[in-house]
């Protein structure tokens, strides 16, 4: 009899074992196919977007590499020396910005594409600090603005800041445009 319970034991454990076993080879195989499907699908992951090592912050809306100069897609930041006023204060506005810049990118892994170049030769892109978007990023904490002339991509980022007045939305400022339209701006 108790041989009898072994083997029932036996013969009833080994197909469920199998079988479990079986299912979970099925579904690591499955997550693997969707994984790679996904990344084959996704413009960002298949992008050809050189990682970029040593990154230097120019302004708000322009970092430099050891290759190029970047304009940042999209955004439009106040220049340096661009002033803002909270409370009666005025403080360097577009300073603030590049600092916020290079706070985003410190011991990040940068990468950016290339969206050909602006009137002055500076390439154009998209860049990323460890696969974020760093234009997203700056319209988002407040510290740059949707440039809605070239781009919409950023529109409710801004619209975000604005309504929770974070970065140069909690003070007085010019836009970035029209700030270098004035004679200020022109003095640059």
């Amino acid at each position: 009899m108790n041989e009898d319970w072994r083997r029932r034991k036996r013969r009833l454990r080994l197909p469920q074992d199998s079988a479990l076993g079986i299912l979970v080879l099925i579904a690591i195989a499955m997550v693997a196919v969707i994984v790679i499907v996904t990344q084959k699908n996704d413009p960002e992951a298949t992008a050809n977007k050189p990682v970029i090592n040593d990154v230097r912050v120019i302004d708000g809306d322009t970092i430099e590499t050891n290759s190029a100069t970047i304009r940042l897609f999209g955004i439009d930041a106040p220049e340096t020396g661009q002033p803002c006023t909270r409370n009666g204060s005025s403080y360097d506005c577009g300073g603030a910005s590049k600092e916020h810049l290079q706070f985003i990118i410190t011991g990040a892994t940068v990468s950016c594409d290339d969206r050909g170049k602006d009137r002055w030769g500076r390439t154009i892109g998209v860049c990323m600090a460890d696969g974020k978007d760093i234009g997203r990023l700056m319209v988002r904490h407040g510290w740059a603005l949707a440039y809605r002339e070239y781009s919409s991509n950023y529109a409710k980022d801004e619209e975000f800041a604005k309504e929770n007045r974070l970065g140069v939305w909690s003070k007085e400022f010019a836009t970035p445009s029209d700030w270098r339209k004035s004679d200020r701006g022109d003095k640059l």
